[in-house]
């Protein structure tokens, strides 16, 4: 029987707020407005029939948690039994702990190089923790090396394997980090290390997880609806191109088109089907029409004469996306199953055991940021 698991990363903290990177330091703690989203999380979280709440041990997951079911009791009157576990911790990274983000780009140049882009490869010197007063000299010390992504990983498989089968025909939910919550989906979806960066998280972004013994499916990813934001906040800049991806099977009911309202459209990209042109003359109409935003710019449609046009525009997008000044924004209508090829490839998702399960009606966004080395998963099947 399947396990259905939704992974909340915590609220906003103070070094989400300064700016600084965390990892395993414990010094960060919930924000006002941290704890604000964790209670909205927890009221969406109240209508799923929760057998258990797993977090990690640090206070800002911790505090994510409590509010979380201070919401849900508040809803349902009832709780689930809290279960802090050390393997939920976020990546360690010792060196970085504390320092803005800036400072880390400037002064580890080589190394942040290779945390963007080879994850897999990254490494840190770790110092052994000494006893008080045994004279050593810390510089004489050999250090130990350590791969942070490797190890978060494993960390992940281990998770799944001892809780998996202690909920089967269950629903959980789990409270942790960015990058822990990466190598969850990771794990369970077969992407390995090297596609860390690929996916987003955003503070108290929901993904779920349907995972059984033979197979894991990812049907939602960092939807951030429940927060009231119609898409997730940029995280690496407001540069670079963001396609906003729709099946042409999807049917435009209102509130799908509402949403697509409220977004400063530039671009439509379409294959030459006729659904395909009738949908954007949908859209174009709604669009027009709609009082909630101005569009002073009709969204221009480019209609592509190649069945494979998808594939054909990501890769012209990762050869020039370092070259886009400011962020823009495109509409693409496709089949599901190109959607899901493409998304597959994003991810370098090959089993076919596990799969991403594309909603009619959702919306997905993929993102070519300026400033990374490959496109990132903004979300997966928003929906209304």
């Amino acid at each position: 029987m399947n396990t259905r698991i939704l992974l909340i990363r915590h609220g906003q903290s103070t070094y989400n707020a300064q700016g600084l990177y965390q990892g395993c330091c414990d010094d960060s703690v919930l924000t006002e407005k941290g704890r604000l989203t964790a209670y909205q999380t927890g009221i969406e979280l109240s209508h799923y029939p929760l057998a258990a709440l797993y977090s990690s041990p640090l206070q800002r997951t911790q505090e994510t948690a409590q509010e979380v079911l201070s919401a849900i009791s508040s809803v349902t009157h009832q709780t689930p039994p809290l279960h802090p576990h050390p393997k939920l911790r976020e990546v360690n990274l010792p060196a970085w702990q504390g320092l803005p983000f800036q400072q880390v780009r400037e002064q580890f140049v080589q190394d942040y190089r290779c945390w963007r882009e080879r994850p897999h490869e990254f490494s840190i010197a770790i110092a052994p923790d000494l006893p008080v007063g045994d004279g050593a000299d810390v510089a004489t010390v050999s250090q130990s090396i350590t791969f942070p992504v490797q190890e978060l990983y494993q960390h992940a498989y281990q998770f799944w394997q001892e809780i998996v089968p202690r909920h089967a025909g269950e629903t959980i939910a789990i409270v942790s980090h960015g990058g822990m919550i990466r190598a969850l989906i990771g794990a369970a979806m077969g992407m390995g290390c090297t596609h860390f960066h690929a996916l987003q998280q955003s503070n108290c972004g929901m993904s779920l997880l349907d995972v059984s013994p033979a197979q894991a499916t990812l049907t939602a990813m960092n939807v951030t609806a429940h927060l009231g934001e119609v898409l997730p906040k940029l995280k690496d800049g407001k540069q670079g191109m963001r396609l906003l991806l729709l099946p042409i099977e999807a049917e435009l009911t209102a509130p799908l088109k509402a949403r697509l309202n409220q977004v400063p459209l530039e671009v439509c990209l379409t294959g030459e089907a006729d659904r395909a042109r009738s949908m954007v003359e949908e859209i174009g109409r709604s669009r027009h029409l709609s009082s909630a935003q101005s569009h002073p710019h009709p969204m221009v449609h480019l209609p592509i004469a190649h069945p494979d046009f998808l594939h054909i525009w990501h890769r012209s997008l990762c050869a020039q996306s370092q070259t886009c000044p400011n962020l823009c924004t495109g509409l693409v209508i496709a089949e599901a199953a190109q959607i899901t090829s493409l998304l597959n490839q994003v991810l370098g998702l090959s089993n076919p055991k596990n799969k991403l399960a594309i909603a009619p009606n959702g919306i997905s966004i993929l993102y070519y940021p300026k400033a990374a080395p490959a496109p990132v998963l903004q979300s997966l099947n928003l929906t209304n």
